[in-house]
């Protein structure tokens, strides 16, 4: 069988409909919501950090002239699927130290959490104007990783106990003073 000819306007279309089905909401399905806080994280840092999250990434973000990671983690107060229940009361993210790292094709098996500083995003707005697509409703917690307790999840309030939440304006600033004071 031959293989047809490529249809440009066919794969704009679907790529269209999947996007707006992706992102298209106020609020953004679990799946598709950390890949939404890694390019808002990006956006804010570029250029001195790359973007480099994908399939199996160890990591999110490297910086452009050296060696640190950074990892994204995020959660919401409300979800696509709350349909009018209450929002979460607790927000939690892991910090589980993973046993190893792809490389490329080649796996790394190594137990450690892959990342320098680790950034958590937090979008705590329920009302009807709650946009997880808004970099402006989101907070941000940077914790340099060494920094971070031996577990395997954090709560919001021991976050805010290591660190002071900062709007997307001030991110760039916070991870740089993070930077400033690794070892």
């Amino acid at each position: 069988m031959a293989v047809p000819e490529p249809h440009p306007q066919l794969t704009r279309l679907v790529t269209a409909r999947l996007t707006e089905r992706l992102l298209g909401s106020l609020l953004i399905r679990n799946d598709v919501r950390g890949e939404l806080a890694e390019e808002i994280v990006g956006l804010a840092l570029e250029p001195e950090w790359r973007l480099c999250a994908g399939d199996w990434a160890a990591f999110d973000l490297q910086q452009t002239n050296g060696p640190l990671r950074i990892q994204v983690k995020q959660s919401a107060a409300i979800q696509s699927w709350h349909n009018g229940e209450s929002p979460s009361a607790r927000p939690c993210f892991s910090i589980a130290s993973k046993t190893g790292r792809w490389e490329g094709s080649t796996w790394i098996a190594e137990s450690s959490r892959n990342a320098d500083i680790y950034v958590f995003g937090w979008h705590p707005r329920t009302d009807a104007e709650a946009d997880h697509r808004d970099p402006d409703q989101w907070l941000f917690y940077v914790v340099a990783e060494v920094a971070l307790p031996q577990q395997k999840s954090i709560s919001l309030n021991v976050l805010a106990r290591l660190a002071q939440p900062c709007p997307f304006s001030t991110l760039r600033e916070s991870v740089e003073a993070v930077v400033a004071h690794l070892p």
